[in-house]
């Protein structure tokens, strides 16, 4: 059974979901401009052996639009993250990243390290030049008619329809097969200048130097096929952690917990220490 609700917090009112007991598993979605619909679907076969709980972070989907200064600053968000589970009474927790989110989890881990038990990154960059490796991709991935429209959107205010329309042209970058991208659920969306500030206040991050300083347990998981977050990437960040591991999934790209789910939910309950009975006990979900 999902329990969901509102948590009211000092900085910003968080929306999160929760189902099943065991081993708190928070999970940190991607974007930012996304929420938690694109990945929270695709996990609740983990609900039959862990307690799982997925949030809408800050300003998406249905938790509060931050005030004050700087609201979208990566250490707001680190901050929610704590926040929200001291509230929800779930300390120590598994702490699971995807994309935005991993980058997070990172800066989380970094932050509070005695909070954790395990630390799960998806397809999350420890560094900015993942951008470089997509725009070096775009030329060979992308029809012309395609480049040219999203070098149009250069030009135009961030907008939900830009970015819908954004990762819908960019399915080759991020998916082994492009037609996926459908099951991402692109009507939650919501995007605007604010969250690009998201971006903004991340140019230039490199988190590599302070990799070996993250002790706890981390699963790196990469899809094969991923041309943003690639698995190169994926394997430089796994072996600068001191007890990092490397899990790449063959048919996959940036999201697959949607491609490969029987791979990805299982690779997540043996790196947790739980045992997965027989193939085929996860079945593919939509959003």
């Amino acid at each position: 059974m999902v329990t969901a609700r509102t948590m009211l917090l000092v900085s910003v009112d968080l929306y999160c979901t929760q189902e099943g007991k065991g081993l708190p598993l928070i999970v940190h979605h991607g974007g930012p401009g996304l929420d938690q619909t694109v990945i929270a679907p695709h996990l609740s076969a983990l609900a039959q052996h862990l307690q799982l709980s997925c949030y809408d972070h800050r300003g998406s989907g249905r938790s509060a639009v931050p005030r004050g200064p700087d609201p979208y600053k990566i250490d707001r968000f680190v901050g929610d993250l704590d926040a929200l589970t001291k509230a929800l009474e779930v300390r120590p927790f598994a702490l699971l990243g995807h994309s935005f989110g991993g980058i997070v989890a990172l800066h989380f881990a970094l932050a509070h390290p005695e909070l954790l038990t395990h630390l799960i990154l998806v397809c999350a960059p420890a560094s900015h030049d993942f951008i470089r490796d997509v725009e070096e991709a775009l030329p060979s991935q992308l029809e012309q008619e395609a480049l040219a429209e999203l070098s149009s959107f250069q030009e135009s205010e961030p907008s939900d329809h830009i970015m819908r329309r954004s990762l819908e042209l960019l399915a080759p970058i991020y998916f082994h097969d492009p037609a996926r991208v459908s099951e991402l659920g692109l009507d939650s969306v919501q995007f605007s200048p604010e969250t690009q500030a998201v971006w903004e206040s991340l140019e230039g991050f490199d988190l590599r130097p302070r990799l070996s300083e993250i002790q706890v347990p981390t699963l790196v998981i990469a899809g094969a096929s991923d041309l943003s977050v690639t698995p190169e990437r994926a394997r430089e960040t796994a072996d600068a952690l001191p007890h990092g591991k490397l899990l790449v999934i063959e048919n996959s790209g940036h999201y697959p917990f949607i491609e490969q789910p029987e791979a990805f939910l299982s690779g997540v309950l043996r790196f947790l220490g739980m045992k997965v009975k027989k193939k085929g006990l996860f079945r593919r979900r939509s959003s």
